[in-house]
């Protein structure tokens, strides 16, 4: 028993005399190295020589690999050295939250299986690229694989270069976490040293299982970011850019998660804007979490490319500035000339949230790139809590900018944007504006507005500007524009429909309005939803509306009317049946230019009565509205073009009538006037002027025969023959609407009296 204790003291003072060193430096070589590693300790920087030197290539091999806060690594490697690779063959995670410095402009490759952290005073001294990762291997070109998994042989080494990372079954995590200060606030190249960055033009790749950035900060000025969350047995390809390395994903079966949380940044920012590749399951950005590839200066801006097999989320931090929220950016910032990058978008599903941003403007003289997404489910763009003012897909040419906007195009399944969500290719500068493409196979929804009211949910090609609106396409089985949401290519300061005829706008001119396109095979407006080409001062834009239904129910509107001296907008419909009902429109005006004109190809019109379609001008030449439909044109009453008004029918709002509402019924063709092509008709019995005259004597009261008894039209049907008639019961296509009350003679007063002040 005593012979046992002393034996366990003396191996006790051992470690207290060994541990010491080891546990201030982390970093312990596994002599498995033909050359194997020496590591010299002096005060908090560890220095690492020796390793296997193979060509150019320069291996390491530690059992431990870790970095505390406040040390520093320095390899001592040869300045002709291309890439230093290491390996960690032990079962712990490598924590670093210190410096890793090496000289001359080597490659550093390191991974470790088991998971690496980065900590808040992590950061990279290197001349070349980074690659971290939780790989089992790295593979070269020859063939050769450099396992962290040890077999017992001697590893054989090469001077070939990586082409890929293998991963085993269940690879590790990688963190970084920071104090979330990362956001650039200026232009400058080096914006801060608080960061995970390498040199200008060079490669910072994380690659391994589920990635956390949780306020951390990667950076590249100009360079390439690279972000990989693979699932086990992956093998992830390696390919030397001018940039660095390009990672590709074709050996991927399954992919996980990547989570940017407490404003983690992503910055690839540069005189030309760098490149970007996110690759993944799942990307969640939340509460501040930031990518961006922006211009600063002269330079070609470069590719924001995410690629995300279930959903992409950003949510926002509602009330907070755009610059300081959740989103994906590629700007032009102020004084740059260079043309802004492109960013692309490919998954399942796109969620934008609560003043979250996705952003590709110009604030500068270049121009700005593109956004395309490319979303195989939906895409949703809202302010969830009802709180912000909205979330937004942009590419906007800013005041002042002088570079044109980029495009934006949209393909997914359905579209929704709801509570102040927003699509635009806005121009408030010199820049044209983009052109704006959607493309939705099931439906586009455009519902209500922010919680204050001045944020509508939007489509929007508009102009704010001197520069002209882009053009607008939408293409889908089914458009609904509802509770005060809009589809706009006219001014940021068009004329809405509540506005009186004379408009008041700034001296400065703004834009011609651009073109709206819609294809779908029923479009909805309700609630004063709106589709406007319409413009403060400019040339109204044109409307091209292709569909087998139009509705437009509850003060909603379509309109290409132009303000001051701008001419009025052309609209085309071609549908199949259009119902234009409860105080809604259809308008071309224009005040002091040439109203526009409006054409329309249909089988079927309904006009309410205090419903309108106008192309008419107040001080310039009216336009035209031409209605192609089948005879009877029973709605022809309600088409108006500036003119002479059709005399009222008073005898339901006379002297002795009541406030009660009464009906009036349309039997014949009343005071529609009949077609150039109709026979005429006489409907006043022969009358010889030579017969005598009956005494009045002789006169007798005939009994008035009792007329059928007339009710309201209910719905519509379509006839074998192509004929429309009308039916007494709701059919499928007028259930979805409730008629207003009908109006009493006090408001009917009221009414005519708000017509004629327009």
């Amino acid at each position: 028993m005593r012979k046992t204790c002393i034996i366990l003291f003396l191996s006790s003072a051992l470690f207290c005399i060994l541990a010491p060193s080891e546990a201030r430096t982390q970093i312990v070589p596994d002599a498995t190295l033909p050359t194997n590693s020496s590591v010299t300790l002096e005060g908090n920087t560890s220095t690492i020589a020796g390793g296997t030197l193979t060509g150019s290539n320069l291996f390491h091999s530690f059992r431990q690999f870790s970095i505390p806060t406040g040390s520093a690594v320095y390899f001592k490697n040869a300045p002709d050295i291309h890439n230093i690779l290491i390996r960690i063959t032990g079962s712990s995670i490598s924590s670093i939250d210190g410096l890793i410095r090496a000289n001359g402009t080597a490659n550093l490759f390191l991974i470790n299986p088991n998971g690496i952290i980065f900590g808040p005073n992590a950061s990279l001294n290197i001349g070349g690229s980074f690659v971290g990762s939780t790989a089992s291997s790295i593979k070269f070109a020859d063939g050769i694989s450099f396992d962290a998994k040890l077999s017992g042989a001697e590893p054989l080494l090469t001077v070939s270069v990586p082409v890929g990372l293998g991963f085993g079954n269940n690879p590790g995590s990688i963190r970084v976490s920071g104090d979330g200060q990362g956001r650039r606030t200026t232009t400058d190249i080096i914006d801060t040293k608080n960061a995970l960055r390498v040199q200008p033009n060079q490669t910072l790749a994380l690659v391994g299982g589920e990635i956390v950035l949780e306020g951390g900060t990667l950076k590249t000025a100009g360079g390439r970011i690279e972000l990989g969350s693979v699932d086990g047995s992956s093998l992830v390809s390696l390919k030397p850019t001018q940039k660095g390395w390009s990672l590709g994903y074709e050996g991927v079966q399954n992919f996980r998660d990547i989570h940017l949380v407490r404003a983690a940044v992503v910055d690839a920012s540069g005189i030309g804007g760098g490149d970007i590749q996110v690759q993944g399951r799942n990307l969640t950005l939340l509460g501040g979490g930031q990518i961006e590839a922006s211009t600063l200066g002269a330079g070609t801006g470069g590719t924001l490319s995410i690629n995300v097999s279930d959903s992409v989320k950003l949510v926002g931090i509602p009330g907070t500035n755009e610059f300081l929220n959740t989103g994906i950016v590629a700007e032009v910032y102020e004084e740059a000339t260079g043309v802004g990058g492109n960013v692309n978008i490919e998954t399942g599903r796109l969620l934008v949230r609560d003043d979250a941003v996705i952003s590709a403007g110009t604030y500068g003289i270049g121009n700005a790139g593109s956004i395309t997404i490319k979303a195989r489910s939906d895409v949703e763009v809202a302010a969830q809590s009802r709180f912000a003012p909205g979330s937004s897909i942009t590419t906007i040419a800013d005041f002042g900018s002088i570079g044109t906007g980029g495009n934006l195009k949209i393909e997914t399944r359905r579209l929704t944007l709801r509570d102040g969500g927003a699509l635009s290719v806005d121009t408030f500068g010199q820049g044209a504006g983009g052109n704006l493409t959607v493309k939705a196979s099931e439906g586009v929804e455009l519902i209500g507005e922010s919680l204050t009211g001045n944020s509508p949910s939007r489509i929007t090609a508009r102009s704010g500007g001197p520069g002209k609106g882009g053009n607008l396409l939408i293409e889908t089985e089914q458009l609904t524009v509802q509770d005060h949401a809009t589809v706009n290519v006219g001014s940021k300061r068009s004329i809405g429909q509540d506005l009186p005829t004379v408009v008041k706008v700034p001296s400065t001119k703004s834009g011609d309005a651009g073109t709206l396109q819609i294809n779908s095979k029923k479009v909805s407006l309700l609630h004063k939803g709106t589709i406007t080409a319409a413009t403060a001062s400019g040339e109204g834009g044109d409307i091209f509306l292709n569909a087998q239904d139009l509705r437009l129910l509850d003060s909603s509107l379509i309109t290409a009317t132009a303000g001051n001296r701008g001419n009025g907008g052309n609209i085309t419909i071609n549908t199949d049946t259009l119902a234009v009902l409860s105080n809604s429109g259809i308008t071309a005006n224009a005040f002091e230019g040439r109203g526009g004109n409006i054409k329309i190809n249909t089988a079927g019109v309904f006009v309410s009565p205090d419903s309108k379609i106008t192309a008419s001008s107040e001080r310039g030449i009216d336009g035209t509205v031409e209605i192609n439909a089948p005879e009877p044109n029973f709605t022809r009453a309600a088409v108006v073009v500036k003119g002479e008004n059709i005399p009222k029918f008073g005898g339901l709002c006379g002297k002795y009538s009541d406030a009660a509402p009464g009906e009036f019924f349309i039997i014949g063709s009343g005071g529609i006037p009949p077609s150039p092509f109709d026979p005429l008709y006489s409907y006043i019995g022969w009358h010889d002027p030579n017969e005598s005259k009956i005494p009045a004597s002789q006169e007798e009261s005939q009994p008035v025969q009792p007329e059928d008894n007339y009710i309201e039209a209910q719905g519509w049907v379509w006839n074998p023959d192509g004929t429309l008639k009308l039916v007494n019961e709701p059919t499928p296509e007028t259930t979805g609407y409730t008629p207003q009350a009908t109006p009493t003679c006090n408001q009917v007063g009221q009414q005519e009296q708000k017509e004629r002040a327009y």
